[in-house]
């Protein structure tokens, strides 16, 4: 089951390709310009032919970036209520990165993918919130110290080395530690991270 979010101002036509293909668990939500009056035909016939749950959202305003609050902040309503749900944003703003970072940071068990259309590949690394420690343990500060050390040049935000530190207390293997990193960053950047942490996260196993 997963929630498509379009950006029909942006994509129009086009970013409603392959929902024909959705099925009846799935829903898409379409937010409409407010200067858009009239919806194509070929829209029309390719909503009604779709499986999904379909919602039409028409904007009242035309305030500049109206649009795009609203569905970042339906898209925030959505994700507090939901467990384990994929969602998708269908639209070429780059501006929905910095909607996708916060939840990558705030939300466990939920994925959020950006696409320029509902069929096409990700326009960026599907996303979803650091893991959560599974058990009451906390890593200790020595370890954190040596942890942040290890990656001082990485640049990374407090999210990121909470998730780091949640791989070091939850996962017992170097292959575990590495498809985290992997999950969890850029797959050039989380393949640099486990060999700048594979020896410290050995160290810290063979010691708990």
């Amino acid at each position: 089951m997963a929630t498509y979010l379009i950006d029909y101002e942006n994509v129009h036509q086009k970013g409603l390709d392959g929902i024909r293909k959705l099925t009846k668990d799935d829903a898409v939500i379409v937010f409409v310009g407010n200067m858009i009056n009239n919806l194509p035909i070929e829209t029309v016939i390719a909503m009604l032919n779709s499986p999904a749950q379909i919602k039409i959202k028409k904007m009242k305003k035309t305030t500049n970036n109206y649009l795009d609050f609203q569905l970042a902040t339906c898209l925030g309503g959505l994700i507090a209520g939901s467990e384990d749900k994929a969602f998708f944003i269908i639209s070429n703003d780059t501006d929905y990165e910095a909607v996708i970072d916060y939840w990558k940071c705030n939300k466990a068990n939920v994925s959020i993918e950006w696409r320029s259309a509902i069929s096409s590949a990700p326009s960026v690394k599907v996303v979803s919130a650091p893991p959560v420690a599974t058990n009451s343990a906390k890593l200790n500060d020595a370890t954190k110290k040596i942890i942040r050390g290890l990656v001082k040049d990485e640049k990374l935000s407090s999210c990121h080395y909470n998730g780091i530190y949640n791989l070091f207390l939850n996962e017992n293997e170097l292959k575990l530690l590495h498809n985290g990193l992997v999950h969890l960053f850029e797959k050039n950047q989380g393949k640099r991270l486990y060999d700048l942490l594979k020896n410290a996260f050995e160290q810290y196993k063979a010691a708990s």
